[in-house]
């Protein structure tokens, strides 16, 4: 059990609520007690926020930019919520092994599969490490739509979709090509659960 996590987002979900309305579906779509995959799309800086704390009560543990650890108590706060620090733009071993370690351990795991904020209507090809963590762990993938604008008071929606069983995809690990079109092919699904 994390104390720390428990705490901070219980105070973090007080604000939300006073700073959002929030349209959640689907949260009986994540699945209780099994180790799974998280991803959603990412168009604002609190979507990680967002998806931890309005999602269930389950622990996500999200990939985050090494370069948010810069700060030494920003850094030890993200430790503490068992973020994860990655490289991008480079297959960073570490990360892939703590991601692999938390599933392994039965948790959950946060992902966006572009990598980096995209704005609404923008279009940016998936990156590949969502699928190799996912066929590595052999875990499902449950895929979640973010929308809304993240002004005051404004309605931010949140929608869940069913677990993507990669069962079918477990021999071609090492397929560049078949990566990509299983990437694309979540991406897609994110993005129809996005729009409502």
């Amino acid at each position: 059990m994390n104390m720390f996590y428990d705490v901070a987002k219980f105070l973090v979900n007080i604000f939300l609520s006073i700073y959002y309305k929030f349209d959640i579906r689907g949260k009986e779509n994540i699945p209780k007690g099994v180790p799974l995959i998280i991803s959603s799309n990412h168009i604002h800086w609190a979507d990680p926020v967002i998806v931890a704390c309005r999602t269930g009560k389950r622990h996500i543990s999200f990939l985050g930019k090494r370069e948010l650890f810069k700060n030494k108590i920003f850094s030890w706060v993200l430790h503490k919520l068992t973020v994860i620090p990655v490289r991008r733009g480079e297959a960073d071993v570490n990360a892939i092994k703590s991601a692999l370690r938390v599933l392994k351990n039965g948790k959950v795991l946060g992902i966006f599969p572009e990598g980096t904020r995209v704005k609404e209507g923008v279009e940016r090809d998936p990156q590949s490490g969502l699928v190799v963590l996912a066929l590595k762990s052999k875990c499902d993938v449950i895929p979640v739509g973010l929308r809304g604008n993240y002004k005051f008071r404004s309605t931010i929606h949140i929608n869940v979709g069913e677990p993507i069983s990669l069962k079918e995809y477990y021999g071609v690990k090492n397929d560049k090509e078949k990566l990509k079109e299983i990437s694309l092919m979540i991406m897609e699904r994110i993005k129809e659960l996005a729009k409502g």
